[in-house]
């Protein structure tokens, strides 16, 4: 049965289409990272985590596009384990970094949207330290809803650890019923005031930011980091004072000392500043799991003889105006803007105010104490966001762009708002000693060229590149200036997309897949796909010289997994005048038949009949293959402790076992020693698991990236599986070298019954690893010598 489908809200879509296009698809990722001060029980965890699941509609949301429309679906009951990550021994790695880079791999670990649940719970183990780390993504809750979230989660766990089934006191909410309200407020017309306010309220604003260190990228989901940060008891007694004395609330007071500090850096008087507001008017909104929140561009004027209290004066009355209209999405609002405000404030203001209340004060899990931690993140949504919170003190933590400042910028922020605060209220804000330099923050024009910079060649011309500059023109009124253009740097919005694509398909009467489309959002993309081509519509050969030479000609294949690199010592140990290829795979086949296929036939393509073929494990099976379909006398073969095609089992404690064996290849690889890393993961999730060692590598000085890792597991588990189903009992009539290091007597006898005449038989004193790497590898070359001398001479 097809679950029914709802209109996305304003806000749910705007995120939907930055995600598409962010650099970091863990943009809007939140992750709340939680100490634990005892360990807590995963079984009850469990049942607690399943009950807030089914409880709250937003956790079993995904969102995607159909149709043209980003519209919600709502399932009545998703999977949702609690995963577990153990480390018994970190080693010399203190247990705080290995924790934290944990955290920062799990909340980096994609999230699609089309596939509820939009949240996930792991359990994390290092040494005797316990944390939980709690992603969502910020399309399904916003930081108010986390808190909801955590407050049910501790009632439930509480409830199930007595032996008592979970009980709440009152009913969620429907978040379903709070976007259908959403829609009828737009559709009705009750919007307009609150549209008529903005317009009127952000004519002619422009976003201020702190000046940046350097220009950095214009790139949606660029990296980014976090600082914390705890202000003095002179900035909290000064706030408390400032607020009481101008009878507002202390977030007038914090916005009015940002607002100060950035009109004082000399980006200009009038200061643009947004801030989140949490949009719960109401007591079921409060009870309500989802995203509400909001945000407000905040505007103020400052002249050097204002004094602090003035401004905060003037921030108490915004703050007023930002409460009576929160209601309208911002995305709605900045739609609605002239469009050289809207392109001065940008799709999100270059700075973010966030207040998020007592959000880590007394947490808990049942009668388990937690404390909140720093935050993973690794992207950035604009140049700075400032959330600031009441615990001991107040504190602050800011997500900031790294392409564009240094950590000494941010603090140095933190600084002087410090200052602000800690000043007397009739002091004018120009005696303040302030070091912030800030700056109006512009989206990029696109630059004229000149002389020594020349315009970017235009897209080829024919008659689909003509449709498409026609297209292009009729939504953003100029065609694009060269093939590679971004659509979004070059004027476009998430609705112009579907004209875009609208226009695209009229043209053609072919279909832009958009979501292919976005990672890339060029002409020449558009191009690609109306070919039908992919990446410029050629493929790449597979076929790879690893050294030149006018001797004998020595083919190799890939391992499971593996790279050039893997043969680097064999191929030192070889005669200089030996010629060396490598087959690296580029195919995505998932047969060694397959395989095999295409690496021959990108030999043929280049002319090229090698000696002799060889591959070290998984490389083995295919080079004999290869070495079968050869026509003619098959040349020489060598494989090097490759397992016999005779069939494997694949189970999940086969998939565990590959992946022992990969994190022990990729610990060989970086010459790390064997139990640098040897994560449990629970349930089984070899891509968590892969994480995780990415997280362990980097704690140990050897840092690769998460992703690139889970690239190479992808490809190692493909060949794997491809080895375990390729069964032949074939008899292969060429001179043959099989070496044994792991392989045991028995499969060194099922090479020899497929080979004729009877292969020559090397053992070598190593493990599979180090058959491929000195001192072994001399051996293994003279061998191969030795065989190629013995080959009949062209």
């Amino acid at each position: 049965m097809t679950e029914p489908r709802f209109p996305a809200t304003p806000t749910q879509e705007a995120l939907w289409w930055v995600h598409q296009r962010a650099a970091r698809k863990s943009l809007y990722h939140i992750t709340w990272r939680l100490g634990c001060a005892v360990p807590p029980d995963l079984s009850v965890l469990r049942g607690a985590w399943r009950a807030v699941v089914d409880r709250h509609e937003a956790l079993r949301m995904s969102i995607d596009l159909l149709d043209g429309e980003v519209a919600t679906t709502v399932l009545p009951s998703v999977a949702v384990p609690v995963r577990s990550v153990e480390i018994d021994d970190p080693g010399s790695t203190p247990v705080a970094t290995l924790l934290a880079l944990i955290a920062e791999e799990t909340h980096d670990e994609p999230m699609p949207l089309d596939r509820a649940p939009l949240a996930r719970l792991t359990a994390v183990r290092v040494g005797a330290e316990h944390e939980l780390v709690l992603t969502v993504h910020h399309c399904a809750v916003d930081g108010w809803s986390i808190q909801v979230l955590m407050a049910d989660l501790s009632t439930a766990y509480a409830a199930l650890s007595r032996g008592a089934p979970p009980c709440f006191e009152k009913e969620p909410g429907s978040f379903l019923d709070f976007a259908r309200d959403l829609c009828r407020a737009r559709d009705r017309g009750r919007w307009q005031k609150t549209l008529d306010y903005w317009r009127a309220t952000l004519d002619g604003a422009t976003g201020v930011t702190v000046a940046p260190d350097r220009p950095g990228r214009d790139t949606v989901g660029g990296p980014g980091s976090t600082v914390r940060y705890e202000f003095s008891r002179e900035a909290v007694d000064g706030l408390a004072h400032l607020a009481k004395a101008a009878q507002t609330t202390p977030f007038a007071v914090v916005l009015a000392a940002v607002q100060i500090v950035l009109a004082r850096g000399g980006g200009g008087r009038d200061v643009a500043v947004g801030v989140v507001a949490a949009n719960r008017m109401t007591g079921r909104d409060l009870r309500l799991v989802g995203y509400l929140a909001n945000v407000c561009v905040t505007r103020a004027r400052i002249a050097d003889d204002d004094t602090v209290a003035a401004v905060v004066g003037r921030a108490r009355e915004t703050q007023w105006q930002v409460l009576t209209h929160q209601g309208v999405p911002y995305p709605v609002v900045h739609a609605e803007l002239p469009a050289e405000t809207s392109a001065a404030l940008g799709d999100i203001p270059p700075v973010l105010l966030n207040y998020l209340g007592p959000i880590g004060a007394d947490l808990r899990l049942g009668d388990v104490p937690l404390a909140l931690r720093r935050s993973p993140n690794r992207a950035a949504r604009t140049d700075l966001t400032i959330g600031y919170w009441d615990g001991d003190g107040l504190l602050t933590e800011v997500e900031y762009d790294v392409d564009r400042y240094d950590r000494a910028t941010v603090l140095r922020l933190l600084h002087d708002v410090d200052l602000v605060l800690s000043s007397e209220g009739d002091r004018q804000v120009s005696a303040i000693g302030l070091r912030t330099r800030s700056a109006a923050r512009h989206r990029p024009a696109p630059a004229e060229p000149t002389a020594a910079e020349p315009a970017q060649a235009a897209p080829p011309q024919s008659a689909v590149s003509a449709d498409i500059g026609r297209a292009w023109a009729e939504v953003l009124g100029h065609a694009p200036t060269g093939p590679d253009v971004d659509f979004f740097a070059d004027g476009g919005g998430s609705l112009k997309v579907l004209q875009l694509a609208a226009a695209i398909e009229a043209a053609t009467g072919a279909r832009l897949e958009l979501v292919d489309w976005l990672a890339e959002p060029t002409p020449r993309r558009i191009a690609e796909q109306l070919a039908g081509g992919g990446h410029g519509g050629s493929v790449r050969s597979t076929l790879v010289t690893l050294r030149e030479g006018a001797g004998p000609h020595l083919h190799l294949v890939h391992g499971a997994g593996g790279a050039a690199h893997d043969y680097r010592d064999l191929v030192a140990a070889l005669p200089p005048h030996w010629r060396v290829t490598l087959s690296q795979d580029r195919t995505g086949a998932d047969s060694v038949p397959a395989m095999a296929a295409a690496y021959l036939a990108d030999l043929d393509a280049a002319g090229q009949r090698p000696d002799v073929l060889g591959g070290w494990s998984f490389g083995g099976m295919v080079a004999a293959e290869m070495a079968a379909a050869c026509p003619g006398p098959p040349p020489g073969l060598v494989v090097i402790d490759s397992p016999p095609p005779v069939g494997y089992p694949v189970d999940e404690d086969a998939v565990r076992e590959q992946l022992t064996s990969f994190a022990a290849m990729v610990g060989q690889s970086l010459d790390l020693p064997p139990d640098a890393a040897s994560p449990i993961v629970s349930p089984h999730d070899p891509e968590l698991t892969v994480r995780v060692l990415a997280a362990c590598l980097t704690a140990a000085g050897e840092p690769v990236p998460a992703q690139a890792l889970v690239e190479r597991w992808r490809a190692y588990h493909r060949h794997s599986l491809a080895g375990a189903g390729h069964v032949t009992d074939r008899r292969l009539p060429t001179a043959s070298v099989v070496v044994g290091a792991d392989l045991t007597d028995a499969q060194l006898g099922q090479w020899a019954e497929r080979l004729t005449p009877t292969p020559c038989v090397l053992r070598v004193a190593s493990d599979h690893f180090g058959a491929v790497r000195a001192p072994a590898v001399a051996e293994i070359a003279a061998a191969v010598e030795r065989l190629a001398a013995r080959l009949p001479q062209p």
